[in-house]
């Protein structure tokens, strides 16, 4: 059984590992079993973190993700032990050679985050703070789409589901704090082109 990752740093080895073992390409069904499908926490930092790349320039990656984001944040939201994606999903698939880019310009931050990140206002990485963070990631993941057509605008929603799945993580409820602040920020773009369309 995967254990799950304890700071980004093992979420990128887990990444790395993925890319490295499954041939020229990599089914999203062989990162969950890398990371392990119990690891809530991860694979949101992982969808959030994959918006945020290289990986989200491929057309309509930002969607999968959102759409994967958002599966895993129902299942969240609702208590299951594991994480269950469709299997129509678990085969999509992108090229190793991409995911190990991601991987290799994301070390050097991954380091300096996790320094920053600690155990904090824990009040908000209790069992009732996971099911309302599930809530707004729910929410946030549900504008990627209409975003993803605005340049570099999906950024911030993918920004802040990473920042919440490093704050489930790290049980850093500052982290889950400006995640809430970050996910505001989201909707109002989301809101914002809906009122300009």
């Amino acid at each position: 059984m995967a254990q799950a990752a304890q700071d980004l740093e093992d979420l990128l080895a887990d990444l790395d590992r993925a890319a490295s073992t499954n041939g020229a390409k990599v089914s999203v069904g062989e990162i969950m079993d890398t990371i392990g499908k119990r690891s809530f926490g991860p694979l949101l930092l992982l969808g959030g973190l994959l918006g945020m790349t290289p990986v989200s320039a491929v057309p309509t990656a930002p969607t999968i993700i959102a759409l994967i984001t958002l599966l895993v944040s129902v299942q969240l939201l609702f208590g299951r032990e594991s994480v269950w994606i469709p299997r129509f999903l678990e085969k999509l698939s992108v090229k190793a050679d991409r995911v190990k880019k991601t991987v290799k310009v994301s070390r050097k931050p991954a380091r300096i985050v996790d320094r920053l990140v600690k155990p904090r206002l824990e009040a908000l990485t209790r069992p009732w703070a996971d099911r309302v963070v599930a809530l707004v990631c729910m929410l946030v993941a549900m504008v990627v789409p209409p975003l993803e057509l605005l340049p570099f605008v999906a950024f911030v929603p993918s920004m802040a589901i990473a920042t919440f799945g490093l704050g489930l993580i790290a049980r850093d409820g500052l982290l889950v704090l400006t995640a809430f602040v970050i996910s505001t920020t989201a909707l109002g773009l989301a809101a914002w082109k809906f009122l300009l369309s």
